[in-house]
Parts: structure tokens; sequence; C-alpha cells
């Protein structure tokens, strides 16, 4: 048994995944797990479908088993998003190879740049990059241009950069995964064009209409978001905006100074925005300021809705959440049982009984369910994330 990981949002999942399962088992893998952010994603926004909609189309589309990114990493920088994936990986304590998708395609040079990431000499020229100005992502780059090493390309390049941090998470760990790249193809990032049958995830949202995404995605993928289009289980953005602006009115000044990656005072202009824009787009645009892009402050903005705090985000992951698993995902949980160093289950109320951490984790990942359930087109109860079984059949 070889067993890969894949770190994903598969939001949704489409051919492009497919492809880069395909090619982990093509590169040695037998077992493939994924550990897949829930309800809320990477950018600061909720998911186009539920978790255990897209952990199906998964399983559905070759993974083994899925088991799920806490909340607070998975809507988070792509630093604390890298590390808390790669933790959970690590903390299976039987996993082989880590795959991700690379524009490079190119682990050896990832591994050099990821290196460089983590000297005295870069983070002294970030530093000096920041202080300047530049935004992040921007300061990056430049920082890896003032050390000479001829990798600053990699860090404008979205999948390379989560590679980055996924192969410092490791180095960080002490971990003996194996790195393994997939190289991008088809399509980039974000793309607005489509080809040859593949779609970015992006493009796929913006769709939203089920005969305009089957193209693009697998065939069971394409019946399951099919059902789940026309029963109205997707994202409502005027319901987002009333809860958001509903949640945030309600809050006072010293709540936002509780938030997870605040510096310079970027609190007090936010609040400032809150208190005078009508809308989360308003929000945004008003609290937007060269250093701090969109992608920060809507996550500081979905941070502040779903009650994720600084101390929240400073813990790791606490516990081991299976979401689904076919009859190979089943042969990893097994081994699992002697490797796993921490709590595993399928069930949330199990979960949140086997730690003060873990308590504290289950019932936040519980409380930003209840709120998505809330902002659908067709709104859900509460309680899901304590009710919904975990996907046995795939």
């Amino acid at each position: 048994m070889r067993i890969a990981v894949i770190i994903a949002e598969y939001n949704p999942f489409h051919n492009g995944h497919a492809y880069h399962i395909a090619q982990t088992r093509k590169n040695g893998a037998t077992h493939i797990a994924v550990v897949m952010s829930g309800n809320f994603v990477q950018r600061g926004e909720p998911a186009f479908l539920e978790k255990h909609v897209r952990a199906r189309a998964a399983l559905s589309g070759g993974a083994d088993l899925v088991l799920e990114l806490p909340l607070a990493f998975a809507c988070a920088p792509a630093q604390r998003f890298g590390l808390g994936a790669v933790y959970v990986a690590e903390k299976m304590g039987c996993v082989d190879m880590l795959s991700f998708g690379s524009e490079s395609g190119d682990p050896a040079r990832l591994e050099q740049a990821a290196a460089v990431l983590d000297t005295p000499q870069f983070r002294e020229a970030l530093a000096r990059e920041l202080e300047s100005g530049a935004p992040y992502p921007q300061a990056v780059s430049r920082a890896m241009e003032r050390c000479g090493s001829g990798f600053a390309g990699l860090t404008a390049s979205p999948n390379d950069t989560l590679a980055l941090e996924y192969l410092r998470a490791l180095r960080q760990l002490g971990s003996k995964i194996r790195p393994m790249a997939v190289r991008r193809a088809f399509v980039e990032h974000d793309a607005e064009e489509a080809a040859e049958g593949f779609a970015s995830a992006s493009r796929l949202r913006a769709l939203a209409q089920p005969e305009e995404i089957a193209a693009y995605v697998p065939e069971a993928a394409a019946q399951l978001y099919r059902a789940e289009l026309e029963a109205g289980h997707t994202p409502d953005p005027q319901r987002l905006d009333a809860a958001v602006l509903g949640v945030l009115r309600r809050q006072q000044r010293e709540e936002f100074s509780r938030l997870p990656d605040l510096s310079e005072g970027i609190e007090n202009r936010f609040w400032n925005a809150m208190r005078s824009g009508s809308s989360m787009e308003e929000i945004l645009t008003l609290a937007k300021t060269k250093r701090y892009p969109h992608a920060r402050l809507r996550r500081m903005m979905m941070h502040a809705f779903l009650g994720v705090t600084r101390e929240m985000a400073e813990e790791l992951p606490a516990y081991l959440r299976v979401l689904g698993a076919n009859e190979r995902g089943r042969e990893i949980l097994s081994v699992m049982a002697g490797t796993a160093r921490l709590p595993v289950s399928a069930s949330l109320a199990e979960l949140e009984r086997s730690g003060p951490a873990a308590a504290e984790q289950a019932r936040l990942e519980a409380i930003s369910t209840d709120l998505y359930q809330g902002i659908l087109r067709c709104p859900g109860p509460c309680a899901t994330d304590y009710t919904a079984p975990a996907i046995w059949n795939a």
C-alpha cells in the first residue's frame, strides 16, 4: 500500500482534479486521501456546494478517503492553509506522498525555493518590502529577487505558491512524506476560457448552470451538481450579504482586534468601513488599500462573521474528521487505527468530546455550517454537522 494525500478545495470538483488524481495513481499511489476544505474556503467565501456534496464528487472522481480541513485553516492565508493541511496528513501517520498541482512541475526547484523562504536573508528582505507598502504577494516576489535566488517567478503562480507552503510545512514538521508535483495541464488557475473539456473552478462557479458545467466535470459529479443546483443548495449572494452585515453590525470594536492576521491597525480601518458600508462589497472597497487586497480583507470579514479568533488560528488541527470513504478509503482508515496521532472519527460529536482544543474546533465547525445552511437559496436547518452522515457507499 502506498498512500498519497492531496490537499484541495474541490470548489467544485472537475476534470482537472480527476486528471490530478489519475496522475497521482500513475506515479505509484495505490490509495489516495484528500484533505479538503469544508463549507468556507481560502478566498474568504462560502463554498459553491456543501462539503459532503463535494466529498461525494471527489470519491466518485477517484479519491478514496476525504478528511476535512478545520475551518481556521481552510479559510486562511496560504501559509496557515498549507501548514494545517500538511499537519493533518502528517498526523495520519501512514502517508507516503503529498501530491500537489504545480505550474512548474519541478519539485526539486520548488524545494530549493521553499528553503529560501525560511532564511534570515529572505525575512529581512521581506520586512523591507512590506515597510515600503507593497502588498504581501508582491513583497514576497520582490524579496525573492533581492535574495538573488532566481525563484521569484514561482511566487507569482497560484499552485506553485501553495506548493511552496506545503514544502515549508513538511520541513517545519520534520515530516518524511515525499512531495510529488503534478504539472497543471490544459487551463491555468482562474482561467476564464475553457479548453478540451477542462475549465477552472472559478469559471465553473461563474457558469453555475448544470448544462454548462456538465462538459467540464466527470459524469457522476455532473449528475450530483444538477440535483444540488436544482434544489437551491448553493449560496445566495443576497442572503450572504444580509447575514454578514447583521453579524458584523452587532460586534464591538474590541472584537475586531481579536481577528487573525492583523497588522498596522487594519482592524480600525475595517471597523470604520463596516460602520459606513451598506454591503459587503462596499465595506471591502472602503477598507481596501494597496497593502491590503480584497482577498485578505474578505478573509477578515469572513473570520468576523464566523467567529474565528487569533487564538483559534494559532492552534493546530486537533482531530481527523472523515467526510467519506470508499473501500480503499476504509483500508486507509484501518491502517490509521494503528498509526494516527490524533482522534479519528466521522462523528463531529465524538470528536468534540475528545479534548478541549477539539471541542473548540468542532463547535466552530458546527456554527459555520449552521451559518452556511442559512445563506443557501433554499436554507437548511441547524445542526447538520452533527446529523449529516459520512459517505460510506461511494
